[in-house]
Protein backbone atom coordinates (compact mmCIF):
# COMPACT_ATOMS: atom_id res chain seq x y z
CA UNK A 1 0.00 0.00 0.00
CA UNK A 2 1.83 3.46 -1.05
CA UNK A 3 -0.53 5.00 1.42
CA UNK A 4 -0.67 3.97 4.97
CA UNK A 5 -3.91 4.16 6.86
CA UNK A 6 -2.23 6.03 9.69
CA UNK A 7 -1.39 9.30 7.04
CA UNK A 8 -4.68 9.09 6.00
CA UNK A 9 -5.95 9.28 9.65
CA UNK A 10 -3.37 12.50 10.47
CA UNK A 11 -4.28 14.14 7.23
CA UNK A 12 -0.71 13.95 5.86
CA UNK A 13 -1.82 12.74 2.23
CA UNK A 14 -1.61 15.12 -0.58
CA UNK A 15 -4.93 14.66 -2.05
CA UNK A 16 -3.87 15.68 -5.88
CA UNK A 17 -1.53 12.11 -4.79
CA UNK A 18 -4.26 10.40 -3.56
CA UNK A 19 -5.35 7.72 -6.31
CA UNK A 20 -8.63 5.82 -6.68
CA UNK A 21 -6.34 2.42 -5.91
CA UNK A 22 -5.22 4.43 -2.48
CA UNK A 23 -8.86 5.11 -1.69
CA UNK A 24 -9.29 0.97 -2.22
CA UNK A 25 -6.21 0.52 -0.19
CA UNK A 26 -7.41 2.47 2.79
CA UNK A 27 -10.40 1.00 3.17
CA UNK A 28 -8.99 -1.88 2.71
CA UNK A 29 -7.21 -1.84 5.67
CA UNK A 30 -9.68 -0.10 7.82
CA UNK A 31 -11.98 -3.05 7.02
CA UNK A 32 -9.02 -5.31 8.25
CA UNK A 33 -8.55 -3.40 11.44
CA UNK A 34 -12.38 -2.41 12.25
CA UNK A 35 -15.95 -3.87 12.22
CA UNK A 36 -18.00 -2.37 9.41
CA UNK A 37 -19.70 0.71 10.22
CA UNK A 38 -16.55 1.70 12.27
CA UNK A 39 -13.99 1.68 9.24
CA UNK A 40 -17.24 3.50 7.52
CA UNK A 41 -16.89 6.14 9.73
CA UNK A 42 -13.36 6.34 10.00
CA UNK A 43 -12.99 6.29 5.84
CA UNK A 44 -15.93 8.83 5.78
CA UNK A 45 -14.03 11.32 8.00
CA UNK A 46 -10.90 11.20 6.08
CA UNK A 47 -12.39 11.76 2.91
CA UNK A 48 -14.58 14.94 4.07
CA UNK A 49 -11.20 15.72 5.66
CA UNK A 50 -8.89 15.19 1.83
CA UNK A 51 -11.67 17.25 0.14
CA UNK A 52 -11.81 20.07 2.36
CA UNK A 53 -7.82 19.84 2.24
CA UNK A 54 -8.18 20.08 -1.25
CA UNK A 55 -10.46 23.28 -1.29
CA UNK A 56 -13.16 21.04 -2.71
CA UNK A 57 -14.94 19.31 0.01
CA UNK A 58 -17.85 19.81 -2.48
CA UNK A 59 -16.28 16.70 -4.49
CA UNK A 60 -17.12 13.95 -0.99
CA UNK A 61 -19.88 11.62 -1.78
CA UNK A 62 -21.40 10.14 1.18
CA UNK A 63 -23.11 7.60 -1.90
CA UNK A 64 -19.88 6.87 -3.80
CA UNK A 65 -17.43 6.11 -0.15
CA UNK A 66 -20.23 4.03 0.97
CA UNK A 67 -21.25 2.19 -1.94
CA UNK A 68 -17.15 0.94 -2.31
CA UNK A 69 -16.83 0.43 1.30
CA UNK A 70 -19.61 -1.94 1.09
CA UNK A 71 -18.09 -3.69 -2.04
CA UNK A 72 -14.48 -4.04 -0.21
CA UNK A 73 -15.82 -5.38 2.47
CA UNK A 74 -18.30 -8.03 0.45
CA UNK A 75 -15.49 -9.10 -1.03
CA UNK A 76 -12.28 -9.44 0.75
CA UNK A 77 -11.35 -12.99 2.26
CA UNK A 78 -9.79 -14.01 5.14
CA UNK A 79 -6.53 -13.64 4.98
CA UNK A 80 -6.02 -11.91 1.85
CA UNK A 81 -3.33 -9.12 0.98
CA UNK A 82 -4.79 -5.74 -0.62
CA UNK A 83 -2.55 -7.04 -3.81
CA UNK A 84 -4.17 -10.19 -4.02
CA UNK A 85 -7.93 -8.61 -3.37
CA UNK A 86 -7.26 -6.44 -6.34
CA UNK A 87 -6.00 -9.07 -8.57
CA UNK A 88 -9.42 -10.95 -7.45
CA UNK A 89 -11.53 -7.24 -7.89
CA UNK A 90 -9.88 -5.57 -10.72
CA UNK A 91 -13.60 -3.78 -11.84
CA UNK A 92 -13.20 -2.48 -8.61
CA UNK A 93 -10.58 -0.20 -10.26
CA UNK A 94 -12.58 0.98 -12.91
CA UNK A 95 -16.78 1.64 -13.30
CA UNK A 96 -17.26 -1.04 -10.86
CA UNK A 97 -20.99 1.73 -9.49
CA UNK A 98 -21.89 1.87 -13.41
CA UNK A 99 -24.05 -1.52 -13.11
CA UNK A 100 -25.66 0.00 -9.68
CA UNK A 101 -25.88 3.91 -10.12
CA UNK A 102 -26.64 5.80 -13.00
CA UNK A 103 -24.85 9.29 -13.52
CA UNK A 104 -27.47 11.24 -12.33
CA UNK A 105 -27.69 9.80 -9.10
CA UNK A 106 -24.43 10.10 -8.91
CA UNK A 107 -24.79 13.54 -9.31
CA UNK A 108 -27.70 14.00 -7.18
CA UNK A 109 -26.50 16.69 -4.92
CA UNK A 110 -27.92 14.98 -1.61
CA UNK A 111 -25.88 12.19 -2.40
CA UNK A 112 -23.09 13.94 -0.88
CA UNK A 113 -24.51 14.01 2.53
CA UNK A 114 -26.92 10.97 2.51
CA UNK A 115 -25.58 7.40 1.21
CA UNK A 116 -27.73 7.10 -1.75
CA UNK A 117 -29.15 3.23 -2.57
CA UNK A 118 -28.79 1.89 -6.17
CA UNK A 119 -31.18 3.35 -8.62
CA UNK A 120 -29.75 0.25 -11.43
CA UNK A 121 -30.41 -2.94 -11.68
CA UNK A 122 -29.49 -5.41 -7.86
CA UNK A 123 -26.58 -7.15 -10.53
CA UNK A 124 -23.02 -7.40 -8.96
CA UNK A 125 -20.60 -4.56 -9.72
Amino acid sequence: MTVTLEAFDAAEIDPAAFSHRDHLAVAFEALRQDEFFAASARIARGLRGLAAKAGAPEKYSATITLAFISLVAERMQEGQDFDAFLAANPELLNGALKRLYSSQRLADPRGRSVALLPDLGAAAA
